[in-house]
């Protein structure tokens, strides 16, 4: 072999070690999600895609559990060291409050408001045309499993209007929490006339239900609303047409999607991975529908849409591009 090709060999072989100590020394993180083939997850994979070809120090392995609820513990455990989670769910995780039963002071948003997500109310009732007449009409009202975030909201929304579930089953009527499956079957064959969950555009499930039933979409009236401010909703208007067959805009509760993270994420892991995504925001947007939207100058570095506090690292990213 010629001198040059030795040299060209020694030359790869420094280069390819080099590379490989980089690999080996990049901190393994983990986010997560939600289970495969749900929109969170491919967010996850989509971000860890981003900064993990940023090659900025960190690796992220994005997994296919947690949830909107589970998440904040999971991080606040340290089980996890970032997750997906609603700014809603993140504040009570914060603060102690609804679903969780300990604060965990220890979280910290990286980026908010990913996407915008709605309490849709909706019922075939023809007795029923507001959330009140829940304390005179019987119905069989369905949501999701307890602990799923749509639970907590629906019992949230119907709390502020002073109703429980045990009222509900009072006045005759029923509660019942099951999947998205059951849920559909339940709301077209008519053993189920109302149903609220946390929606987006399009979403699946209730765009099933819509384009088969003739629903009746229901707002929540500010009163109520600002019952629940406290407790980190947002108020949001649901626009005319989201859905088939809603013809009128509805005011109800509005959720966002945050990155959150706890104290244990260094101020560096942090700013070099909100820079990494946000300096690549057209990547992060073409990854989902769901992004398409997002504009991290208005929503990504406010805490209002993130439920807790701004973690140092990602604020300083932020302050030096303006945005907060």
């Amino acid at each position: 072999m010629k001198r040059t090709s030795w040299k060209m060999v020694f030359v790869l072989a420094v280069a390819i070690g080099a590379f490989v100590a980089v690999q080996a020394e990049a901190a393994r993180l983990t986010m997560g999600s939600w289970k495969k083939g749900s929109g969170w997850h491919v967010y996850s994979a989509t971000m860890a895609n981003i900064v993990n070809n940023a090659k900025v120090g960190v690796q992220i392995d994005a997994l296919s559990k947690g949830g909107g609820v589970g998440n904040p513990k999971l991080v606040g455990t340290g089980k996890f060291s970032m997750g997906l989670t609603f700014s809603v769910a993140a504040a009570w995780a914060y603060q102690g409050k609804v679903a969780y039963k300990k604060p965990y002071k220890n979280l910290r948003g990286l980026v908010g408001g990913l996407d915008q997500y709605f309490l849709g109310i909706v019922t075939t009732n023809p007795k029923v045309n507001g959330i009140l007449d829940l304390k005179k009409v019987p119905v069989n009202y369905v949501t999701v499993p307890r602990g799923g975030l749509g639970q907590w909201a629906t019992r949230a929304m119907l709390g502020a209007h002073g109703i429980t579930y045990e009222g509900i089953k009072k006045m005759g009527g029923s509660v019942t929490h099951t999947g998205f499956g059951a849920i559909k079957s339940r709301m077209k064959d008519g053993q189920a006339d109302m149903l609220s969950h946390t929606v987006n555009a399009g979403h699946p499930a209730l765009t099933s239900i819509a384009v088969q039933k003739k629903l009746k979409f229901l707002g929540v009236a500010d009163e109520f609303r600002n019952k629940l401010l406290g407790i980190g909703f947002l108020k949001a208007t649901m626009p005319a047409k989201t859905f088939p067959g809603q013809d009128k805009p509805k005011n109800t509760f509005g959720f966002t999607t945050a990155v959150l993270a706890s104290t244990a994420l260094s101020n560096k892991d942090a700013y070099n991975i909100v820079k990494a995504l946000l300096d690549n925001v057209k990547d992060l947007r073409a990854g989902h529908k769901g992004l398409r939207n997002f504009d991290p100058a208005k929503t990504g570095c406010k805490e209002a849409q993130m439920g807790i506090p701004f973690h140092d690292g990602a604020a300083r990213y932020c302050k030096e591009k303006g945005w907060n």
